[in-house]
């Protein structure tokens, strides 16, 4: 999985807080994900397959937020 997310990013034109809401994530976790302080493979995946989707052409990607786990 290419890791460069905040050249991809910044490529594509969005703000870390565009990405993840796009992503359904917090904008901190894409914060730390640049800053390589982030290793959480769902979060990568999730931020990965949001830019995947615009990279190949889709005009406007989300994904649903990931679900909370039932207590």
């Amino acid at each position: 999985m290419p890791m460069d997310f905040k050249a991809r990013r910044k490529a594509i034109g969005w703000t870390r807080k565009e990405l993840a809401a796009r992503a359904g994530l917090d904008p901190r976790v894409v914060q730390l994900v640049e800053l390589d302080q982030w290793s959480e493979f769902e979060a990568l995946g999730r931020l990965d397959a949001v830019m995947k989707r615009k990279e190949g052409g889709e005009e406007d990607p989300r994904l649903k937020p990931p679900e909370k786990d039932a207590e």
